[in-house]
């Protein structure tokens, strides 16, 4: 072969280079868990999971692809189209061949993962009920100290590597909470030792604390950013609102987690993240939850208190029960402020708010009739915000109990009390019954009786001069006119423990 022929043959081998060292365009497998989703990439439907994806140059070099299935939110998988050409180039290079790489075409491109599984999460049932629910941050008791590797070398929780957080997990609460927005549970960041956290445990009942058990990743790394699954184990922990070494409930969890191209600082962010979702998909939490709030709602009911049933109050018609009506109704004075009550018995037990009260052991009552009483703090039941106070009096104006169950949508109901001001003591007004509500597991009437600040426990009572309920929370703000809510009389009765002898 003469030297012409010979070069011509290295020339069209050379040629040939890209098409034999590149011949496939990227394409990587895509499932979901569950399978099924329908993948679309820049709102173009591209198949049902599990599929083949085929980079193409109108996704861009950033591909967006979103997953969607019926009853679950849909799930978005991000990831880059990089340049796959340096051996390419390099062999160019060698031969002297130019031009022979052209980033546009789609065989100079790789996608960086070969299969991922995605997540996708259950949407809630529209009358799954909702509960609030305390998060503390999550405890790290590794049981084994392989937490796995990135290109075949082991890692660890040093501060370049992706668990770099292991060692103070103080954020992992934010990140958990902002998972579960949207989901069943309430969730909200619990701060220990401040008088909000007090707040949230009395609330809730429990405080959710996740302990990491385990991890195991086997990962690939480029730049800091790593790709592969991850498994963790994880267990949450339901301990006792109120006394915080109480195991409630015990939620044990092994999950897997693919990652593409997640940046170092991102890895246990998505990790909780995923891990959170997955526990509000959990079916027999609720029914846990559920069972823990009654009974803790029970128990702060307290001992039971025997009372005398009142004289029935003596009057004739509309205006002459209003009159007679008020001079059962009190204010309640503290050292911040004040509220309204009401006298049940003849001797001088009074219902109001707990919210009205507050942490005052003693207040001062004030009667319709123009003398003041100190009133004793006998019990407060903080779930429905309920108090009740005692003077030291007989032969007191008492109200009568009335039926809140037999209530009619649209019945005429009045309330009574001290808004705003003390001057402006046993002040009426007029509404009507709006409807019977659920709000956070509780009974609530709802009326568009105005209720305001100052209102607060006092009564409200239907058209025969009965206490139907107790004026507990009016809603204000632009579109909310007209929202006030008292907790139902019977309810009150009950959660106080109060039971009424002849």
């Amino acid at each position: 072969m003469n030297r012409a022929a010979f070069y011509a043959c290295i020339l069209l081998l050379a040629t040939g280079c890209a098409p034999m060292l590149n011949k496939r365009d990227p394409a990587a497998t895509i499932n979901s868990d569950p399978p099924g989703a329908i993948v679309f990439v820049e709102g173009v439907e591209r198949g049902t999971t599990p599929m083949t994806y085929t980079w193409e140059e109108r996704d861009g070099l950033d591909v967006e692809m979103e997953l969607r299935k019926a009853g679950y939110h849909t799930s978005t998988l991000r990831f880059r189209c990089d340049d796959h050409d340096g051996v390419l180039l390099a062999d160019a290079l060698l031969l002297h061949i130019p031009y022979l790489v052209d980033r546009n075409s789609p065989r100079m491109r790789k996608l960086g993962f070969q299969e991922v599984t995605v997540p996708l999460y259950l949407e809630p049932r529209q009358d799954q009920r909702t509960f609030l629910v305390p998060v503390a941050p999550m405890d790290v008791d590794l049981t084994d100290t392989d937490l796995g590797t990135a290109d075949g070398k082991p890692l660890d929780d040093g501060r370049d590597g992706p668990f770099r957080d292991l060692g103070g997990a103080s954020s992992s609460a934010g990140t958990i909470v902002g998972a579960l927005k949207g989901t069943w549970i309430d969730a909200r960041t619990y701060y220990k030792g401040s008088s909000k956290g007090a707040e949230l445990l009395q609330q809730g009942k429990v405080l959710l604390r996740p302990v990491l058990r385990d991890l195991d990743a086997t990962f690939t790394e480029k730049r800091g950013r790593y790709s592969g699954p991850l498994d963790a184990s994880i267990d949450w922990v339901f301990l006792s609102g109120m006394r915080q070494d109480s195991v409630l409930h015990t939620v044990p969890m092994r999950t897997r987690l693919d990652l593409v191209t997640t940046h170092r600082t991102e890895v246990m962010t998505e990790l909780l993240r995923h891990a959170a979702r997955r526990l509000a998909e959990d079916p027999d939490l609720p029914a846990v939850l559920a069972g823990i709030h009654k009974e803790a709602v029970l128990a702060g009911r307290g001992e039971a208190i025997s009372v005398k049933t009142p004289a029935p109050l003596a009057f004739e018609g509309r205006k002459d029960m209003l009159s007679t009506l008020v001079k059962a109704v009190t204010t309640i004075q503290t050292s911040d402020g004040h509220g309204s009550g009401f006298l049940i018995t003849n001797d001088g037990y009074i219902i109001t708010n707990e919210h009205v009260v507050e942490k005052d052991p003693v207040v001062k009552v004030r009667f319709e009739q123009g003398f003041t009483l100190d009133g004793r703090v006998v019990k407060v039941n903080r779930d429905l915000d309920l108090a009740l106070v005692k003077v030291d009096a007989t032969d007191l104006p008492a109200l009568s109990i009335g039926d809140d169950t037999g209530l009619l949508l649209g019945e005429e109901l009045f309330a009574i009390g001290t808004p705003l001001d003390v001057s402006l003591g046993q002040s009426v007004s007029r509404g009507i019954l709006s409807g019977t509500r659920e709000i956070e597991g509780r009974r609530l009437l709802q009326t568009d009786v105005s209720i305001n600040p100052g209102n607060s426990g006092g009564p409200l009572v239907d058209e025969n001069g009965k206490v139907v309920g107790v004026a507990t929370l009016k809603l204000s703000g632009e579109g909310l006119e007209g929202l006030g809510f008292a907790v139902p009389i019977s309810v009150a009765l009950d959660m106080l423990n109060l039971q009424f002898a002849p």
